[in-house]
């Protein structure tokens, strides 16, 4: 088990159980399930989430982009800039991609020519916001 280089998470094993976790009572933004997180990797920011973002029309269009049918998927795309909970349109081409699940999108994501996978660890990453 790879040990993680930046201090959100332990090992690889860690963000799999938060981001597989479901709990409609969460008494805090973070603890312990992952909804959401923001990082950047090699000067760029992205965002991965469980939550559909786009509104149904846009959504259509990224799917369709993926040729995937409509149904709800774990997304990918990237950030015009560091900016959680920030005002930026949602267009189909910044999305990098829709997952089925969540090792689909750790080993089927890929930046700069590394998955996922090898990216959260890295010490490159830096996440800049979870929630």
């Amino acid at each position: 088990m790879k040990e993680m280089a930046n201090a959100n998470f332990n090992n690889i094993d860690e963000f799999i159980d938060g981001f597989t976790k479901t709990d409609a009572y969460a008494v805090s933004l973070y603890d312990g399930i992952i909804w959401g997180m923001e990082f950047t990797y090699h000067g760029k920011f992205y965002r991965v989430t469980r939550d559909q973002s786009a509104d149904d029309e846009t959504y259509a269009l990224i799917c369709k982009k993926f040729h995937k049918p409509v149904k709800h998927y774990i997304e990918v795309y990237r950030l015009p800039c560091e900016n959680h909970g920030g005002d930026y349109e949602l267009t189909p081409d910044i999305y990098l991609g829709l997952y089925d699940d969540v090792n689909d999108l750790l080993d089927h994501c890929i930046i700069d020519g590394k998955t996922l996978r090898e990216i959260i660890p890295s010490e490159e990453t830096r996440i800049t916001s979870l929630d």
